[in-house]
């Protein structure tokens, strides 16, 4: 039997014990029964929490948060691995993992946010003239190298993504708080300005 569990490779190798529930369940029984209202809960939190970070994907009120939060993280090797959005909501996913697993270990952590690199990367590359889905790549690999106290990075992201529309205060207000991480204070205080 091929089930989304013997597929996922690396990307959803070690993910926390929610998110292999809701795979698990996804894969066995997701048109036989509806899943656990824990299951459920957990992936309505983290699917919000995906959309605050940029994620884009349809809302159905047919398909249960715990479906559509499977089928987010399926999607890049459902896509055959072509679909760009699929592969920003997998990286917006992986870092969203690190984000609220503080009591893994670092090194897990950490490995989640390489991968989540790995999956921005890749949506960049697929479609680079989609301003719209590249800013939420690049402001998503932004957040990542912030996790991961590389800010140098951190501040590149931002700029890139605020070349790509500097109309939209958002960008200002991120490249600013990048450029404060490193401590260029008075260069992140003239961005906030122009935010």
């Amino acid at each position: 039997m091929n089930s989304v569990t013997d597929t996922e490779g690396k990307f959803l190798g070690d993910v926390p014990s929610e998110i292999r529930e809701v795979l698990d369940w996804y894969s066995r029984a997701r048109v036989l029964q509806a899943p656990d209202p824990e299951i459920s809960e957990f992936a309505s939190k983290f699917l919000g929490g995906m959309l605050d970070d940029g994620a884009v994907f349809p809302r159905s009120s047919t398909v249960t948060p715990a479906q559509t939060l499977a089928l987010v993280l399926v999607h890049h090797r459902r896509s055959s691995g072509e679909d760009p959005g699929a592969w920003l909501n997998l990286g917006i996913a992986l870092r969203r993992m690190a984000l609220y697993r503080t009591q893994d270990s670092e090194s897990v952590n950490r490995r989640r946010l390489q991968l989540a690199l790995e999956a921005f990367d890749r949506c960049l590359r697929l479609e680079p003239g989609n301003i719209a889905k590249n800013i939420r790549a690049w402001t998503g690999k932004a957040f990542t190298y912030h996790q991961l106290g590389l800010y140098d990075e951190e501040v590149s992201c931002c700029s890139r993504a605020l070349n790509s529309d500097r109309s939209d205060p958002k960008l200002w207000l991120f490249y600013g708080f990048a450029l404060k991480a490193t401590g260029r204070k008075s260069e992140a205080l003239s961005a906030m300005d122009n935010a």
